[in-house]
């Protein structure tokens, strides 16, 4: 049963019983912040998947496939949130900061349990928004916009705070692979090698390997393939089109090589993850 709040440029719900407690789905331009109230659950974030137990804080970044199953009863709750939010109020010179938030959120780990530094001040804000969501007190939606506000400066703070000589390391080399990061997202139909992609920040193909996978958390394939995954499942959840029209659409060279991949990481053939999950 799900318990639908406001609408964007925030929304608050709850849901919770048992099986899929939030069916796949793709948003936009939309960040999440769900929280398991009660019971243990299985949140599938692109093609990550994380066992999450009551207490827990989990963070969606947007344009990102999201799906939330439990074997037993369990409840979460959530808050939906446009990127315009955090966006808006970015400066010109808090751009980097704002694109760095974006790269490392999507591929580090999105987890928050009791014992991390952010817990608090997010569990905090995350029940004073629900508080004020049930009481409709006079200018409610401000202070749940407040705490939105709340929750991604330690969001941002937590992705994109250099604190030591490795930090300082990495968000440099993330900033230097900007041109390749959105040469890959604009291109991702193409066939890409590692020595194209090498050849736009001018490195050797073996350095730019390396770097990448310390800076980013995953081989440039691995990067590449996880992309094109999450695409595929926005197409297979929200249209109608053919394996071979999905896999030339999300640079796949062809069906059975999209099969292959696809269950690689999903652990399930794309066919399998359309019928589970598409909106008849």
């Amino acid at each position: 049963m799900t318990n639908n709040g406001m609408r964007f440029p925030f929304e608050l719900y709850s849901t919770y019983g048992e099986g899929t407690l939030i069916g796949a789905r793709y948003s936009r331009d939309k960040m999440e912040l769900l929280e398991v109230t009660s019971g243990e659950v299985s949140v599938q974030i692109g093609t990550e998947l994380i066992l999450a137990s009551a207490g827990d804080f989990l963070y969606v970044p947007p344009n990102m496939t999201f799906r939330v199953h439990s074997d037993s009863r369990s409840s979460v709750r959530g808050i939906i949130f446009d990127s315009s939010i955090i966006e808006e109020n970015m400066l010109s010179y808090e751009a980097e900061i704002l694109y760095m938030f974006f790269v490392q959120s999507e591929n580090k780990i999105k987890q928050f349990s009791k014992d991390h530094p952010s817990y608090a001040s997010i569990s905090r804000s995350m029940n004073e928004a629900f508080d004020e969501y049930s009481a409709k007190d006079v200018c409610y939606k401000l202070v749940i916009r407040s705490n939105i506000y709340k929750i991604m400066t330690e969001l941002l703070r937590h992705y994109c705070v250099a604190r030591s000589d490795d930090d300082k390391s990495v968000y440099h080399n993330v900033l230097r692979l900007r041109p390749v990061i959105d040469f890959i997202a604009e291109s991702t139909r193409e066939r890409l090698t590692i020595e194209q992609l090498a050849e736009i920040i001018m490195v050797s193909p073996d350095y730019f390997t390396k770097m990448f996978k310390r800076s980013i958390g995953k081989t440039p394939i691995d990067y590449i393939n996880a992309i094109r995954v999450n695409l595929s499942m926005q197409l297979l959840i929200d249209t109608n089109q053919s394996m071979p029209e999905i896999a030339e659409a999300v640079g796949f060279c062809n069906a059975n090589y999209f099969h292959r991949i696809f269950k690689q990481y999903m652990d399930t053939s794309p066919l399998a993850y359309r019928k589970a999950n598409k909106i008849q």
